[in-house]
């Protein structure tokens, strides 16, 4: 975590978590190429936004990213119609399993202790239903969109799909999707003091700490090596086509 002030720099961001210049990116406040010694009070008033804005943009993303104890060595050399498959019968399965179960716990633990003052839980069951509603989207994306075109781009063959017959802008997506994924994850640690709180909601306090370690193997089993290795496989694809 980094100490993040008004006067911090881009050049201090970049060596802190790699999701806070995400976050710069997404939201258009910076480009490569542009001043690395600019302070964040600076970019603000460029853009006519008090400090106290880009500082809570900031917050949920200025975390290090743990790697979870997932061996990508079975995933190397793995055929990708396979990889995909792999992806969908385990970590898309789970994921219908486990969020329907997620909002019914959230949303009985809310109502058992809805009182004045007490809004810890509703917001937890308001951030898994809103996360829910993201992956459930996102799941469907992967499939009719991102899995086609991996599929197709194995057979030597090319796919249209909504999101086109290129790799690029399906990942780019997912990779946005697994950053806010991210980022709910976090907040639901804070909210439920690393999964210990409130003690009485055992069942939903262990489906919790089941969802976070599966959806970050998942979302790390795709970054770190689905994703580059279609993108890879795409590029070698065309540099074989342009010589042909």
């Amino acid at each position: 975590m980094l100490n993040i002030t008004p006067k911090t720099t881009i050049a201090e961001l970049q060596q802190g978590p790699a999701g806070l210049m995400k976050v710069l990116r997404s939201a258009g406040f910076y480009q490569d190429g542009d001043d690395k010694g600019v302070t964040l009070d600076a970019l603000c008033l460029s853009y006519g936004l008090h400090p106290d804005i880009i500082m809570m943009m900031l917050a949920p993303a200025n975390f290090v990213e743990e790697a979870p104890p997932l061996d990508l060595t079975p995933f190397e050399n793995m055929p990708l119609p396979d990889f995909v498959s792999h992806v969908e019968s385990v970590y898309h399965a789970g994921l219908r399993t486990q969020l329907p179960r997620l909002r019914q716990l959230t949303a009985a633990a809310a109502a058992a202790a809805a009182a004045p003052g007490n809004e810890r839980l509703a917001k937890l069951q308001q951030i898994v239903a809103d996360l829910a509603d993201e992956l459930e989207v996102h799941l469907l994306h992967e499939e009719e969109s991102l899995f086609p075109i991996i599929r197709a781009q194995a057979m030597g063959a090319t796919i249209d799909t909504r999101c086109g017959s290129s790799v690029g802008g399906p990942v780019a997506c997912m990779e946005n999707d697994h950053d806010g994924a991210d980022r709910a994850l976090q907040q639901l640690l804070a909210l439920t003091d690393n999964h210990t709180a409130p003690a009485a909601a055992v069942e939903m306090l262990e489906a919790l700490r089941e969802f976070d370690r599966d959806l970050r193997e998942h979302m790390y089993l795709e970054n770190k090596s689905l994703f580059p290795r279609a993108t890879a496989a795409q590029s070698a694809g065309r540099r074989q086509a342009a010589t042909a």
